[in-house]
């Protein structure tokens, strides 16, 4: 947290601050802090804030892709994931997993969050039944961390730290222009809203546990399927169990 940001209105106070972390972690910690720098910040034009909304899909590892912030603006459609890491972020756009530094050179690894946003996107648009160009995919970054190697910024996809969010927003607002009239506005703010209501609870704690299966090796990352122990040429091997539609393989 900064103090400029808590003087300008765009961060909570200390207090309520510490009540978010200690109810939702620290992940949900960078959600909440994202959700109410949008909802509070100096931003020109309409815009509708929601969180958490679970987007059912057709296809991939679970049956709905889980946004963690979205906002509906008149220039268009920007879909965040929120990643409240500290230490050193390491990162390329294609490469499946993504490195963080921690003291004492200890690594963790985390899935690339450009193509898990990426897969946001495309769920919203199948959903919403508009062109992927209507979106923009923020990757937001604590300030705790430094992102010391991580792709540029593109026309898809844009990677900031939480404390340059809303400077990059505007200008990225600016340069946008206006995409939805009035009209076609509240009709996405209303198609958007029920599916926030739909994401309840018992819906979020499916949703965990499909995803944790994903993440524990039991369901294939692409399409859902499950995993199982296969045989072949040169030993033994896990594969998708809906080859040869899907080809998913991973090492035993």
């Amino acid at each position: 947290m900064s103090l400029l940001g808590y003087i300008r209105g765009e961060q909570p106070g200390y207090f309520k601050t510490i009540a978010v972390q200690r109810a939702e972690g620290v992940g949900g910690l960078g959600e909440y802090l994202t959700e109410y720098a949008l909802e509070h910040g100096v931003l020109p034009g309409r815009r509708a804030v929601f969180r958490n909304v679970l987007v059912p899909r057709s296809t991939g590892p679970t049956g709905e892709s889980e946004v963690d912030v979205l906002l509906l603006h008149e220039t268009g459609i920007y879909v965040f994931e929120s990643k409240n890491y500290g230490g050193w972020i390491f990162g390329s756009a294609e490469q499946r997993q993504w490195t963080q530094v921690l003291e004492h050179g200890h690594k963790e690894r985390f899935y690339n969050p450009v193509l898990q946003n990426r897969a946001h996107v495309r769920a919203l648009a199948a959903r919403l039944a508009l062109p992927e160009d209507a979106f923009r995919s923020y990757i937001v970054f604590s300030e705790r961390c430094e992102l010391r190697k991580v792709p540029d910024d593109t026309d898809a996809f844009l990677i900031c730290r939480r404390q340059n969010l809303l400077k990059v927003l505007r200008k990225d607002i600016k340069a946008r222009g206006r995409r939805f009239a009035d009209e076609e506005f509240d009709r996405l703010s209303a198609r958007i809203g029920e599916l926030h209501e739909a994401s309840t609870d018992e819906a979020k704690a499916v949703h965990v546990e499909q995803a944790q299966r994903v993440l524990a090796g039991e369901v294939c990352p692409r399409c859902g399927g499950e995993v199982v122990r296969r045989k072949g040429r040169y030993g033994e091997f896990y594969g998708c169990s809906n080859y040869p539609r899907c080809t998913f393989t991973r090492k035993v």
